[in-house]
This record gives C-alpha cells, structure tokens and sequence, in this order.
C-alpha cells in the first residue's frame, strides 16, 4: 500500500526532493541533452506552478531539487494568469469554479513532480532512436521537510556537490547542469528571483547574507574547503550538515531534517503519518549542540 506523503498544510515549507531511474545502480541514460532538456522543464513548470525551485543538481540517472511550496493557494486572479500563460488558452475565467482545485494543485509538490516526471519520461521515450515504453522512474520520489536556515543551507550545499561526490568535477563549479554551475557560468543564479523572495530572508540572520552575492560567496568558500583539503579518518564524526564530500542517507532518505524542536513539531502535526520511535530523531555530531541538525528518517537498514 501507498504510504501518504508528510505535506504540512496552512504552513510554508522547504523540501529536497529526489529520484532516480529505474536500472541497474550502474545504468547512466542522461547526457548533455537529457540534462538541458529536464532544466528547460523544471523552468517552463514554474510558470504554471507555485511551487518554486530554489537549487537542482541533474545527474546521469538521478536528480535532486530544493524547492518551496507556499502555505496557500493562489488567489482565482493569479490561477487564471498562470494556466493562460501556460497553456495559452483563455477558457478558464476568475469566476470559473474550477480555479480552486486548480490553485490547490499548484501548490502542491506532488502535483509538480507528477507533471516534472511525466513530461520528462515521454519526452526521453520519444525521442529514442528505437521509441522505448513503460516507467522510466525507480518509482515514487522522495521528498525531505526541511526546517529552519542550517537544514536548507546544508541541503543546498550537499545538493550542489553531487558531481564533485560523483568524481565528474574537481570543483561544483565547473559542473553545468547544477544551479551553482550555472550560476557561476551564467553570471546569475537561474531562480534568482525565487532565493531572493522566500531563501535570503530565512538565510539572512543565521548566517548574515544580504545579497544574492554573499550567499553565492559563501558556497564558494564551503566548496573551496572541501575540495581543497584532504579528508582525515578522524573527520567522519563531522555532522551530517557539513559532509559535502560523499553522500549522506539522511538527505536522500530522510523525512524530516532541522532542529530537534522542529522534529517534534512535525511529529505532533502529522497525523500518524510520521511515528517516533526509540531512534526518533537522530542528533548530528556537533560541537555546538544548540546548531545540530536532526534528522526522522526512514532507512531500510536503520
């Protein structure tokens, strides 16, 4: 059975969202084209949708999003500018009753990656020199509720690092198909507008960023650090928030990610659908217990 998606409703809220094809752990199907073309949709989508992307990383069989889903819907007004723009049809007006559902929609993460994932996988069936059929997704993605500034600048972080993790790059920078990437290469962040609106102001007074410039300074400065140093054995302790050099399951297979205070919050508000238990939550290792992270999670071996 289908286990129902932990969606705080009434609130605003971050998440990480990630998946990955279906294949063998060494099955590589995206290159130069696959990766332009699922950008080019991840920015169409955003015309239509409310839910706004704050940083990606596409690989060669897998993806990862940080995005923002805001606490309401849109009002009719800003439905009907949205669904004109995207599909360029005007039979929708602002009395219609039909603007409600669809203001829901818009909002709503899986509806985004429903419609992120599906027109990816025709789109990739299709233009296949022999057309192939059937699922192209491992399945279900995976979404992580993030709270609070050192849960979205270390997912940010560790999202940006994947190539560097997967050896393509010796530097995010140089890697194309990552916001960071493009940013560098671009001069301009692609969703600028997006970090500028909801990030920067839940940034700003954790770690005192007042610019798009001082938060692209500040993750070159993390990167410069751990690309640039040789990884101890005695580093492993390091918290989970700061291991941008390999990959960390509570990231990818976490629930909920922030302060412990958060945790339960999320815990008492979601109906049943998160169940603490004697593991419930994981504590990062840290120096300065007052900043650690912590992480709900779900691990097939934890």
């Amino acid at each position: 059975m289908r286990k129902a998606r932990f969606k705080p409703t009434g609130k605003p809220a971050f998440y990480h969202l990630y998946n990955r094809v279906a294949g063998e752990p060494d099955f590589y199907p995206f290159g130069r084209a696959e990766k332009e073309k699922f950008i080019s949709l991840l920015h169409k989508l955003q015309k239509y949708y409310t839910v706004k992307v704050l940083s990606y990383q596409v690989m060669s069989n897998h993806f990862h999003l940080e995005v923002f889903a805001p606490p309401k819907a849109p009002r009719a007004k800003e439905v009907v500018r949205r669904y004109r723009a995207y599909y360029g049809r005007h039979d929708l007006k602002v009395s219609d009753p039909r603007c409600a559902r669809l203001g829901e929609r818009m909002r709503d993460i899986s509806c985004f990656m429903h419609a992120l994932q599906q027109q990816f996988a025709m789109w990739y069936n299709r233009t296949r020199s022999t057309p192939r059929r059937g699922p192209l997704w491992a399945g279900r993605f995976k979404n992580t509720l993030l709270g609070g500034a050192e849960a979205l600048w270390g997912c940010w972080k560790y999202i940006e690092m994947n190539s560097y993790r997967a050896g393509l790059v010796s530097d995010p920078a140089q890697y194309r198909f990552g916001s960071y990437g493009a940013w560098t290469g671009r001069g301009r962040h692609p969703f600028e507008a997006n970090v500028c609106e909801v990030l920067l102001p839940v940034l700003r007074d954790r770690y005192r960023f007042s610019s798009m410039r001082d938060i692209y300074i500040g993750l070159k400065h993390a990167f410069a650090e751990v690309c640039g140093r040789n990884m101890e054995a005695g580093e492993a302790k390091d918290r989970f928030s700061t291991r941008l050099d390999r990959r960390v399951r509570y990231w990818v297979d976490g629930l909920v990610i922030g302060s412990e205070q958060f945790l339960r919050e999320a815990v008492q508000i979601s109906k049943g659908l998160l169940r603490p238990n004697r593991k419930m939550p994981v504590k990062a290792v840290s120096s300065d217990p007052s900043s650690a992270l912590c992480a709900f999670r779900e691990l097939p071996n934890g």
